[in-house]
């Protein structure tokens, strides 16, 4: 009981605030949301085995890690100092090298058309100038390199960014930022201890929109993305008629907690 009430408090802090144990202890459920998340990107294009990868707020660098250990060539960006020392502890006891910059997703040092991939985990929901960092994701992505972020979703009532606010992901977005910056404040145990709390909420129609605006040609939900998966049985059967049916889509949007997109350049 003790082991699994630690689990669901370590799972309540930023990840760029996470200690080295909280990191390793981690590591293997972000291991395999990592790769799991690159076996789906590559049925939308054509990504290199050996794919230059950008991780965005790559907090304590477990991601960043992961994709190191399974071939690739990936580059983490995390603004925090502290956050960057434990993945580079990290990386020493997993056994690899890893490449860390100190730099923030509006203002990416990278030249254009250099990665095939950039990663987006739990990110863009808490940066200032959204519409900045989504250009600066289009620029530095090579022509067909594919965009991949998980967010928060207006859909659906449950979220994970703010405790005690009940059914806060159908709050007004203007009434949703004012109480994350009051939290920030006055109540940070309920913003997760994070300096950067979530201002940005999306529905599809708003991810859509944002991302076509910036450029960016193809546009795949997570419903799109799980259908290419190559699932059987039940769960191939519920992800096709979510596919086929604009109400099914928004009822399990609905349903389901966060939201996912994967475009391609």
């Amino acid at each position: 009981m003790v082991g699994a009430t630690k689990e669901r408090l370590r799972r309540y802090i930023a990840t760029e605030k996470r200690t080295f144990e909280e990191a390793l202890a981690d590591f293997p459920r972000q291991r395999d949301d990592a790769i799991q998340v690159m076996l789906r990107l590559k049925n939308v294009t054509s990504i290199p085995e050996v794919a230059e990868v950008l991780d965005l707020g790559a907090g304590a660098g477990q991601r960043v890690v992961a994709l190191t250990q399974a071939g690739y060539w990936p580059t983490g960006v995390e603004p925090w100092e502290a956050a960057r020392s434990t993945a580079a502890a990290l990386a020493k006891r997993i056994g690899v090298d890893i490449t860390m910059t100190d730099a923030r997703a509006e203002d990416l040092p990278f030249e254009a058309d250099r990665f095939d991939v950039v990663l987006a985990c739990s990110v863009v929901e808490h940066v200032i100038d959204l519409d900045r960092v989504l250009s600066e994701v289009y620029r530095v992505l090579k022509p067909r390199g594919v965009f991949y972020f998980n967010t928060a979703s207006s859909m659906c009532p449950r979220q994970a960014e703010i405790r005690g606010f009940p059914l806060f992901g159908w709050y007004p977005d203007r009434l949703k930022r004012h109480i994350m910056n009051w939290a920030k404040v006055h109540k940070p145990h309920l913003v997760n201890y994070t300096d950067t709390p979530a201002i940005h909420w999306f529905t599809p129609a708003k991810a859509y929109r944002l991302l076509r605006q910036v450029g960016f040609r193809e546009v795949y939900d997570r419903w799109d993305l799980r259908s290419r998966a190559g699932l059987s049985g039940l769960k191939r059967g519920i992800v096709k008629a979510i596919c086929a049916s604009i109400i099914l889509r928004t009822v399990a949007d609905v349903v389901l907690p966060g939201c996912a997109y994967a475009a391609v350049k």
